[in-house]
């Protein structure tokens, strides 16, 4: 473990840890994406069931980074089941063949 992940999670983790149970309380989503080292990423989230589609794309990008697959299809597996129309997206309309 290398001498900035220690501090991170020493320092950092447990206040945005407090943050994010704060904003859960009164309803909020929350995202946090800290790169303690080249490649090296600690994330804090908490996603409401009915969050937004803007908060669930950074969401998502932060989980799978770096794989943009990954991120792809979660991001149509999430518009699928939340009845989210895709036909704006010429890259989502090609990966799911609609017209």
């Amino acid at each position: 473990m290398s001498e900035n992940e220690e501090w991170y999670d020493r320092e950092i983790a447990p206040k945005l840890k407090e943050l994010c149970e704060a904003c859960a309380a009164h309803g909020m989503s929350f995202l946090s994406a800290v790169e303690y080292a080249p490649n090296k990423l600690a994330q804090t989230y908490q996603v409401k069931s009915d969050a937004g589609l803007e908060y669930v794309m950074l969401q998502y990008c932060a989980r799978t980074v770096p794989n943009v697959d990954s991120y792809m299809i979660g991001l149509i597996r999430h518009c699928r089941e939340k009845g989210i129309d895709i036909g704006a997206s010429m890259v989502m309309r090609k990966l799911t063949g609609a017209a």
